[in-house]
């Protein structure tokens, strides 16, 4: 009698022992299943991320070609003004007889150092606009000139040179659309120079001050890179 109830313990453990293990490879293959799973959506998350920097990048390239188109056609728009105003007292000095008449247009110094800067000399252009600022301090183009004078030393890599140009654009002309585009070269120099932390104390006020620029756009981007967090 013992024999036989020893003997149907040791059956039903077998039998319970045998559930466990049935069970547990059940379990195995649904853990296999689910890791599957994950690993595929870890790569299509992988592949949306590299798509999504792709995207951001497009978006920064054309938001520094939009800035570029911006500053463009402000330079003309500031350039055909004074060419106007140019024309109407030109026209007047020769009414009435002034010898002033026959002198150097404001329009006309601007072109030709803005001609130099277009075929990259920047050190011919960078003396014209200087010339133009002395000469015409209150002219209507003279924001884009001290703008442009920042263009030169920056495109001869002089950052420190640049800066001081570009900081002039808000001391002198603070009302001027170039002060927020002056802000945001100065920061780039900042940036060149290996001064990230005034880099981004300027990236900041950009897109506090100026939310609704293409310069903040920028300046997003460019905070993004430094931290890493999103900025709204």
């Amino acid at each position: 009698m013992n024999t036989k109830i020893l003997f149907s313990l040791f059956y039903l453990v077998i039998v319970i022992f045998s559930g466990c293990v049935l069970l547990n490879q059940d379990n195995i293959t649904d853990l296999k299943g689910v890791v599957a799973q994950l690993q595929i959506e870890s790569k299509e998350l992988k592949e949306n991320n590299a798509m999504l920097n792709k995207d951001v990048d497009s978006l920064v390239n054309s938001v520094k070609s939009l800035n570029a188109l911006v500053q463009g056609l402000q330079s003309k728009v500031s350039f055909l003004s004074q060419n106007e105003k140019d024309l109407n007292q030109s026209s007047d000095n020769n009414s009435n007889g002034s010898k002033q008449a026959t002198s150097v247009l404001p329009s006309s110094v601007y072109q030709s150092a803005y001609s130099d800067y277009s075929m990259g000399k920047y050190e011919l252009a960078y003396s014209g606009f200087k010339s133009f600022i002395e000469k015409y301090p209150n002219a209507e183009l003279a924001p884009q000139t001290q703008f442009y004078l920042g263009e030169c030393s920056y495109s001869r890599k002089m950052w420190e040179d640049a800066i001081k140009e570009y900081q002039k654009v808000e001391e002198l002309y603070n009302r001027s659309d170039q002060v927020v585009s002056a802000k945001l070269k100065i920061a780039l120099c900042y940036e060149n120079l290996g001064k990230k932390q005034e880099a981004l104390k300027l990236f900041s006020s950009i897109v506090e001050n100026f939310p609704k620029s293409s310069e903040s756009l920028t300046a997003k981007e460019k905070i993004k890179a430094y931290n890493n967090v999103k900025i709204e």
